[in-house]
This record gives structure tokens, sequence and C-alpha cells, in this order.
């Protein structure tokens, strides 16, 4: 192996499933925390980061980098910018509800709390006449827990589901044990190990990380480049270390409401960023999808016109 190669094939395999920044460094959303004792907000996005990177140790260090590099902010600036009121949560690419790393300097969130927090909302917002509008952004690992999630749920709405580069990579090597510490899920619920097996669709063998289910109204799948590029201005390398190649189906086997966007200057870290071309391309379909939707309602308090006319029934 040429020499001048080693450093570049050793870098490339730290980044592997990467989504650690070099110092961890954790900050919280400019964007309104998720309140679940409050009042509903009209957008609610949930994002679920991936794997940390090589030399970590997963799940331990996995943490929620989407909220810290500014994704979540990214997204929720779309709606923001139309007069809804936005809340967000991120979690992080672990089974349990919480979970401590010796590199951060606090605990993290993982599925049992999106899970939870989920069942709250089930419980309360989403019975409400003017549910507000879930949006669901992951990546990496995330991507797996994401589908896991609206499947797990399928009587709860989801507005848009956001897959960057999802990956199924050493899923039950790294979940195993900690999947095995956690009381036994329901025969009849969704395996938290099984979230990467395949099933049938129309003849064809298919991740469950790649089936849309149908209470997703719009789905919007990202993939990193496959081929040396020059990178964006979200770094990353220009040869990507790891990439999907499978595209998302629903159950019938069609693309509909499927939308696919192939990053080819972003490898599978950089197009998580808020100023990747990946991210452009993805609020700016969000807010394709948003130009069908009825006005923000008026904040608490101000003066509403009288109206004999019922508020228009809520789209996707």
């Amino acid at each position: 192996m040429p020499v001048l190669l080693r450093p570049a094939i050793l870098l490339a395999s730290l980044l592997w499933l990467s989504g650690c920044a070099p110092h961890w460094l954790v900050r919280d959303t400019r964007t309104a925390a998720l309140d679940l004792a409050g009042r509903a907000p009209d957008v609610v996005i949930l994002g679920v980061s991936g794997r940390c990177s090589p030399p970590c140790v997963a799940p331990r260090d996995n943490w929620d980098y989407l909220s810290s590099r500014g994704t979540l902010d990214a997204v929720a600036d779309v709606y923001a910018a139309a007069g809804y009121r936005v809340e967000v949560a991120g979690f992080a690419s672990h089974p349990a509800a919480s979970h401590t790393s010796p590199y951060l300097p606090r605990p993290q969130s993982g599925y049992e709390a999106l899970v939870a927090a989920v069942s709250r909302m089930r419980a309360t917002w989403l019975r409400s006449g003017m549910p507000p509008r879930v949006v669901l952004v992951a990546h990496s690992h995330g991507v797996a827990w994401a589908h896991l999630l609206t499947r797990t749920f399928p009587e709860v709405a989801f507005t848009a589901q956001v897959d960057l580069d999802g990956m199924c990579v050493a899923w039950r090597s790294d979940y195993g044990a900690a999947v095995r510490a956690l009381p036994p899920a329901a025969p009849d619920e969704p395996q938290l190990l099984d979230a990467c097996d395949a099933v049938s669709i129309t003849g064809r063998t298919v991740p469950l990380k790649d089936v849309v289910w149908p209470n997703v109204a719009l789905n919007l799948e990202v993939q990193s480049k496959r081929l040396p590029a020059r990178t964006s201005a979200s770094g990353g390398l220009p040869v990507n270390y790891l990439f999907e190649l499978a595209r998302n189906t629903r159950l019938d086997g069609t693309a509909t409401g499927i939308q696919h966007f192939l990053s080819v200057r972003e490898d599978h870290s950089a197009i998580s960023y808020p100023n990747s071309d990946a991210l452009a391309w993805v609020t700016a379909r969000l807010r394709d999808q948003m130009q069908a939707w009825p006005a923000p309602p008026a904040p608490a308090g101000s003066a509403q016109p009288a109206s004999t006319v019922d508020p228009p029934a809520q789209e996707p």
C-alpha cells in the first residue's frame, strides 16, 4: 500500500458510521425544546442521531449530534419562518431511555425516551382538534430507529420522515447487550433488535429501515455520494467511506410519497450538517409540502375575527 494512502484510510476508518465531532461539544437547540406539559405547538420535530465513530464505544458513546450541529434547528426554521410554533427534541442511538458517557457532559435520551414522548403526545396533543404535525429527522443508525418508531405507532400520523443515509451495519452487535438489559417487549410489538431485519415486498427483499409505513405522508430519502468528488461547505472527505444504496419503498412496492436525493458532493457524515446540500434539498421539499397547509393559528390572546365556518381539515 502506498505510504501516502495510509493516513487517508486510517482517517476514513475512524469516521466509520460517523456522527461524532472530535470534542463532542453538546449544544442546545435554538428552537424551543419539546414541552409535553405545555400547550401543543403547531409542529413537533423529533431527531434521531446515529452511531458514534470508532474508537468510541457504541452505544455507550452515541449522542444527539443532530441537535448540537444545528440540523434540527435548520428544519425547524422552515416552519418558524412561516409563523408556525415549533418544538424539537433530539435523541441518541441507544435502546434505553437514558444513558451516560464519560465523553459527554450530560445524559443522553435514547429510543425508550422517544417512544415515551410519542406515547404521551398520542394520549394528549394528538387527540385535540388541531394536533401538531410530527416530523422525524434521522441519520445513519437513527434511520432504523425512526422506521421502527413509525411501525410501532401505526395510529400516529407523521407529516414527514427525513432519512439521511440510513444504515444497519453492526446493528445487532452494537445494541444486543443494551436491548437484553431492558425489560422484554411484548411479543406482539416490533422487537428492537429486529429493526434491521428484511421483509419481502413484491418479490424483493427489503430491510425494514427502507420500508415507509402508511402513516408517513412524505418520506425524504437522502443518500451520500458513491464516487470521489470535491466536498461541499459541510466538509467531509473527497472519498466516501460509507453510503446507502437501497431505495425506500412503500408496502405495495411503489414510491408513492417518497422523494429521493443523491448528494454527489457529500459523504456519510457531511449530509447531516445544516449547511449541506442534503439539508438544502430537504428544507426545500418540506417548504413545498407546507404550501398546502392552512395558515398558522393566530397567537394566543390575539383578536380573532368571528366566523361560522369550520376550520379546514388538517392535511398531511
